[in-house]
């Protein structure tokens, strides 16, 4: 949440930073603002809204340092007072944070006792506020910053200038991530995530917790620990896509995402999978492979999408490899009291790798000494850097709030991994070559139905004005279900809730009516007959169903529904979530285009999820 981005060593940046504003508004978007530097004080401009309506000419050729915060409200209302950046009560000190302080109150009750003076609702203004008091108690800035650190508690990032210091930006972390990327000719630039930074910028530093980076142009970059001492790091060198990521001929980027994912998919097969070999090849998990596959336990773990993208893994898991697996998502996983040990595997799953929670889940199974696999897709991140091994999800760049060619990558990943290991573990070649074959032929029928589009907008421009939503699918379509309610709900706004089809008579049948339509995933095996008992209990009491069918279902499970969408087959019936859950993208996208919503940036919402 909340994104941060700085240029240090470079003059007329304005229009720099506020494009890598933009480029990070993804992380929230409610307000945001910038501080120019100057030799004798800060010009700062803040608004509610999308840095894209920041100003243009902004005259920043006397300025070699400057930086900027899109906002996602956490601590006061969305308003021009709360934005960042914030100063300290001499004007001296102007910062920008990422994060949440969980004692603010404590702090700015002492610092309130002590004249300090807050002009807004955040738990933020009490930082550079703290660092003052400090400041004038220690006279050196170092000194301040190392007391601030014991004091505050929470996860944060945040970026800091104070000008008895010309030049020097200092840049500290503590859980929420940060990054610092390294111009060839001297500049440096600040982020909040490595993607985000410019396309020329080869070579970063991730921040590891609690340490803070001092950058001044001209010299080196020194980082210290939270207790002032020098640390050693690591330059990495990155590659980044130098074509600008845009909408092409897209109405929006979730759309372009979307119709993308044959591209992906086959990607994330390319190196990996050969049918010619017989072979499915994961080189991330290659050097832990026979610990994991002395694992008795595995525990899938994520986040919203991300979740649901876990709960197949863990399916899949079961039924390739037989060995036994469940999922639990990461804000309840960290807390819960879970009996793990070494022979315990958590894989977790995040597009970021980022996601607080999980980062937590992966903080407390270090000290069982589990194993632990990350599905992610950022390199670099911190969760890739956290973990024994995992296996990059490969989808590319995601601009739009709603995750969907991340949650399909995540979960065709999982399969890979679970049906790999079912291989070394005994199953059967001819299933095994099954799955090769139906992996090999996933994006050609995801391209199929891509051009089912058109008339899947058509049968939803009936139900647009519809406020509540129901989702039905069976055994592995019950999470797929669950996804369907979740992207109706981020884009569309329409209340939607995801159930097993088994669970409707069981409460949510009582919500039945004419004016609440259920959709209804429908495969062509024994769950998809017992689907359709599950359909007639709802179209008898006056229900209208809509229903995504696999082919091979008959016309009389068809004529169940009032409407349909039939879909292509899977031989190996786990592809089916993926094949199911492109219907249910398209679906969610179609609502929220119908109902003029902004799709890319759905109220209230940001795509990566640093804090609790």
């Amino acid at each position: 949440m909340c994104g941060i981005v700085g240029i240090v060593g470079k003059k007329n940046y304005f229009k720099e930073l506020k494009d890598l504003l933009c480029s990070i508004s993804y992380r929230g978007y409610d307000s945001c603002g910038v501080s120019i530097v100057k030799k004798d004080g800060y010009d700062i401009y803040k608004m509610v809204g999308h840095p894209e309506g920041l100003a243009e000419d902004v005259d920043t050729e006397d300025s070699t340092v400057g930086f900027g915060h899109d906002r996602w409200a956490s601590h006061g209302g969305i308003s021009k007072e709360n934005a960042h950046p914030h100063t300290s009560n001499d004007g001296k000190i102007c910062l920008v944070h990422n994060g949440i302080i969980e004692n603010y109150l404590e702090i700015k009750n002492f610092l309130s006792k002590n004249g300090f003076v807050f002009y807004s609702e955040t738990d933020t203004e009490v930082i550079p506020n703290l660092i003052q008091y400090w400041y004038s108690k220690t006279l050196d800035i170092e000194s301040a910053l190392n007391i601030t650190f014991k004091e505050l508690k929470g996860a944060y990032a945040f970026v800091m200038y104070h000008l008895d210091y010309n030049g020097k930006i200092f840049v500290a972390r503590l859980g929420s991530p940060i990054c610092i990327g390294i111009e060839d000719f001297g500049a440096f630039y600040i982020s909040s995530d490595i993607p985000s930074l410019p396309y020329f910028i080869k070579k970063t530093i991730a921040l590891d917790n609690a340490q803070y980076a001092i950058i001044e142009y001209g010299s080196e970059i020194i980082i210290k620990n939270f207790l002032g001492c020098l640390e050693a790091y690591k330059i990495e060198e990155i590659e980044q896509d130098k074509i600008k990521y845009d909408k092409g001929n897209f109405n929006s980027f979730l759309e372009k995402e979307i119709f993308e994912q044959p591209k992906h998919i086959e990607e994330v097969l390319a190196g990996r999978v050969s049918k010619k070999n017989e072979l499915i090849k994961l080189g991330g998990i290659e050097s832990n492979i026979f610990k994991i596959l002395k694992t008795n336990e595995f525990i899938f773990t994520g986040c919203g999408s991300a979740f649901y993208a876990a709960q197949i893994g863990a399916y899949s898991m079961e039924l390739f490899a037989k060995i036994k697996s469940k999922a639990i998502s990461a804000g309840e996983l960290q807390y819960y009291n879970i009996i793990a040990d070494d022979e315990t595997t958590l894989v977790c799953v995040s597009q970021s790798g980022e996601t607080a929670d999980t980062i937590g889940c992966i903080n407390n199974f270090k000290n069982k000494k589990s194993t632990i696999i990350g599905i992610v897709n950022v390199v670099s991140s911190t969760i890739s850097r956290m973990v024994d091994c995992g296996i990059y999800i490969r989808s590319g760049k995601e601009a739009s709030v709603a995750a969907t060619k991340s949650v399909t990558n995540q979960i065709l990943t999982m399969i890979l991994m679970s049906a790999m290991l079912g291989r070394r573990k005994g199953l059967l070649n001819n299933e095994f070559l099954e799955i090769i074959n139906d992996l090999i032929l996933l994006p050609s029928k995801i391209d199929i139905i891509l051009k089912l589009s058109n008339s899947i907008k058509d049968i939803f421009k009936i139900f647009k004005d519809k406020e509540s939503m129901i989702i039905i699918g069976r055994d592995k379509l019950e999470p797929i279900a669950k996804e369907y309610a979740l992207k109706i709900k981020e884009i569309s706004y329409i209340h939607a809730e995801g159930y097993s089809g088994s669970e409707i008579k069981h409460g949510p049948l009582a919500l039945i009516n004419p004016s609440r339509p259920t959709i209804a995933l429908v495969e062509n095996n024994m769950f998809g007959m017992k689907m359709i008992s599950n359909i007639k209990e709802i179209t008898s009491r006056g229900g209208i169903v809509i229903g995504v069918f696999e082919e091979g279902c008959t016309d009389d499970m068809i004529n169940t529904c009032q409407y349909s969408i039939i879909i292509p087959s899977n031989k190996i019936k786990i592809f089916n979530t993926i094949t199911f859950l492109i219907v249910g993208q398209l679906i969610s996208m179609h609502l929220a285009e119908l109902r003029n919503c902004n799709i890319d940036r759905p109220i209230n919402l940001a795509k990566s999820i640093t804090i609790e």
